[in-house]
């Protein structure tokens, strides 16, 4: 009897101090997909967006069939681990099943290149860059420099920095619409001429793709599928913003 008493206090310390996190992956491993979905979003809600939290909630939203709001989920986790081979993968198996593939107007190289850094990576690389491009000029105006080998070392590296800064400043500019870029997420989503229920449809985007967001009015939002010229109002309960986490 005491035994038995002292098992269930320690299994309830055990629970009582397994976080919020833990608690989703277990819900998840048991087969609990869509528990496991609401505690994720609680903890994004509560703690803000996470990569790893994003990654969970968007294999839950896949196994259950939910591709368009896994998508979103897979995008705003790139958006913070562009590089994370993992969700990668599960973003492509995800528009795969929801026949949503990635078109973002640019060559695929191109793409490859302006995502292979978070956007706060690229504004880091810009500041290093020049933050290292203004000591090399106090060096040139303080030190003195006469050996040629040094001031072919010092030329070599203000070249290479200012390609840095150069760069990654495009590199920026060419994603600066990122914020107004969303996922339609319900298959049954549908473009309208008009942000009235009723008014004239124009074309089902499809669950996964993505768009411009490019206006808010009366419950709808004015939007551009990237990739097919369709351009329309859908309700804002069909489509979010990749950084927002917005939930059915």
């Amino acid at each position: 009897m005491v035994l038995t008493i002292i098992y269930s206090l320690l299994a309830g310390l055990a629970v009582a101090g397994e976080s919020r996190f833990d608690q989703a992956n277990r819900q998840f491993e048991s087969g609990d997909i869509a528990g496991a979905a609401v505690v994720y979003q609680e903890i994004l809600a509560s703690d803000g967006p996470s990569a790893s939290v994003l990654f969970n909630l968007g294999n839950c939203d896949q196994r259950l069939g939910k591709y368009g709001y896994a998508i979103h989920a897979y995008e705003g986790a790139r958006l913070l681990s562009p590089r994370d081979s993992d969700l990668l993968a599960n973003l492509d198996l995800a528009r795969k099943a929801a026949t949503a593939f990635e078109d973002s107007g640019r060559h695929p190289i191109a793409d490859a290149v302006l995502n292979c850094l978070s956007l706060n990576e690229w504004s880091w690389l810009v500041a290093g860059s020049a933050l290292f491009l203004g000591g090399l000029v106090l060096l040139c105006g303080f030190g003195r420099m006469r050996r040629r080998r040094m001031i072919y070392c010092v030329r070599i590296s203000a070249g290479f920095a200012v390609f840095l800064i150069v760069g990654g400043a495009f590199a920026l500019y060419l994603r600066r619409d990122e914020a107004n870029r969303g996922i339609v997420l319900n298959e049954s989503a549908v473009v309208r001429l008009s942000p009235f229920e009723k008014a004239e449809p124009l074309g089902t985007p499809g669950q996964g793709s993505i768009v411009r967001i490019l206006q808010t009015k009366y419950g709808f939002d004015f939007v551009e599928v990237i990739g097919t010229g369709l351009r329309g109002w859908v309700p804002d309960k069909d489509v979010s913003a990749i950084h927002h986490m917005r939930r059915p």
